[in-house]
């Protein structure tokens, strides 16, 4: 109902005359003044980790049509005072204000606009106004003020998910975290499932925060990861389908990509790591079902014990796991895990890691 009060106050009280070339609408022969007075960010705008709570509230005086029409008010930021490669910060403007975070310009800071951290910068902002459909958009004068952004969860060790289309998946929707090695403090590590083509980036978290790829190529198929002076590009799978093991080094800022060796050991094969690290324990990938899997014909009834192997990982229990009513359980760097036992003879073994579940049949 709005927007028909609105348009019917321009087309009988105001009119429209289009301009031919583009097809932007003038409000009758109004004069338009962009918004103007921004304030708020000062000559520098000091933001720190300790002080990321604080409200920071930039106001202006709002921008006119020369007639009561809506308007959406939008605070842009970019890296040139030219603003070709703008960036709107995703907040939404209350009586001629902005009001955020130093959290939230901090994340816009590091992530969208992709500044270095504890470097001084200059940073241009201006304010969009958008009304109806065909009106002409207005901005403001640009303003600019230096800032210095701080490392806040960017590469923070062991917390990495995996994005891309190479692994088939977004880290929002399935939430592909790395899994931390036991008394490892500087490795992590997951498996995926990678497609036969495509590339992929690692994030701080599933929101995308603290995108890091690759720099250089791989040395024995080591990859050295990006840092928060230069962000890497993607990474690319191997270019076979099938599960991976990807490992992480946060010491020596490393990846590695290896296909996925899974084992299980313990009393219900005879065996105890390394002596169980054998082809006849090791599970096999199917690769039309996207599973791992592993038949014996002489299980002993006992309890079920899994583990998987890459180099940076230690010993077998640094990287173990289990099922529990089919759902895997990842010991990570916590303790001893409740048990699952298996009975005698012929079992398989059916482990499904993009859906994160295990069965024995």
């Amino acid at each position: 109902m709005k927007n028909i009060k609105y348009l019917l106050i321009l087309l009988l009280a105001v009119g429209f005359s289009s301009c031919e070339d583009d097809d932007i609408l003038k409000l009758n022969d109004s004069e338009y003044v962009p918004v103007t007075n921004i304030v708020g960010f000062g000559e520098t705008l000091a933001i720190s980790k300790a002080t990321k709570s604080e409200t920071i509230q930039v106001s202006y005086t709002p921008a006119s049509y020369g007639v009561d029409i809506v308007v959406t008010d939008t605070l842009q930021f970019s890296t040139t005072a030219d603003f070709s490669k703008a960036v709107s910060f995703n907040i939404a403007a209350s009586e001629n204000a902005f009001t955020f975070t130093v959290g939230a310009i901090n994340e816009l800071l590091t992530e969208s606009l992709e500044l270095p951290v504890d470097v001084e910068a200059t940073v241009y902002a201006r304010v969009m106004t958008n009304s109806l459909n065909g009106v002409e958009t207005q901005y403001s004068t640009v303003i600019n003020f230096t800032t210095t952004p701080y490392l806040d969860i960017l590469f923070a060790p062991n917390t990495f998910y995996l994005f891309g289309d190479g692994v088939g998946r977004v880290a929002q929707n399935n939430k592909l975290k790395f899994i931390k090695v036991n008394s490892e403090p500087d490795d992590s590590w997951t498996i995926v499932w990678m497609e036969a083509t495509g590339t992929f980036k690692l994030c701080s978290d599933e929101n995308y925060k603290g995108v890091i790829g690759k720099i250089g190529d791989a040395v024995n198929g080591e990859y050295t990861l990006g840092t928060v002076d230069n962000r890497g590009e993607d990474i690319p799978v191997p270019g076979t389908a099938g599960y991976y093991t990807v490992g992480v080094d946060m010491a020596n800022n490393k990846l590695l990509i290896e296909p996925a060796s899974v084992y299980v050991c313990g009393d219900a094969v005879g065996g105890w790591p390394t002596s169980s690290v054998v082809p006849e324990n090791k599970f096999k990938l199917d690769t039309e079902n996207k599973t791992m899997y592993l038949t014996k014909d002489n299980f002993s009834a006992a309890e079920l014990r899994l583990h998987v192997t890459h180099p940076y990982i230690g010993e077998w229990w640094h990287a173990e796991f289990i099922f529990f009513n089919g759902k895997i359980a990842y010991r990570a760097d916590g303790g001893d895990q409740e048990r699952v036992n298996i009975n005698a003879g012929q079992q398989t073994i059916v482990l499904d890691f993009i859906n994160q579940t295990g069965k024995i049949e």
